[in-house]
């Protein structure tokens, strides 16, 4: 399934203040240099051009122009880090070939 994405470029004067909505992003500054302020953490970050960071979907950003930028605001899905259990078959079949499992054809399973 092909879904769009909405990718926004924000065109901010020198000392522009924009509030960005809570939602899992990728800002990356295209031009200038932004100061990123994070809801509820202590952490501020500057951008320049090139440079890009990674917003929670929990957290509300503040992004402060420090010169003319142009900031470029991308949906950002996170990352899976857990791995799926091994399929009982394959268990079942390494306990009866004692340790080694065969697929198809007698090809063994990795």
């Amino acid at each position: 399934m092909k879904t769009d994405t909405l990718t926004v470029d924000l065109n901010m004067p020198h000392k522009a203040l924009q509030s960005i909505p809570a939602g899992a992003l990728r800002l990356v500054c295209r031009e200038g240099s932004v100061w990123i302020t994070l809801d509820h953490d202590e952490r501020d970050v500057v951008l320049n051009a090139g440079d890009d960071f990674v917003v929670q979907p929990h957290q509300r950003v503040i992004a402060y122009a420090l010169k003319p930028a142009v900031l470029r605001l991308e949906p950002h899905a996170p990352t899976c880090t857990r791995r799926a259990p091994e399929p009982r078959w394959r268990r079942l079949a390494q306990r009866l070939h004692g340790g080694r499992s065969h697929g198809p054809a007698g090809t063994a399973l990795a």
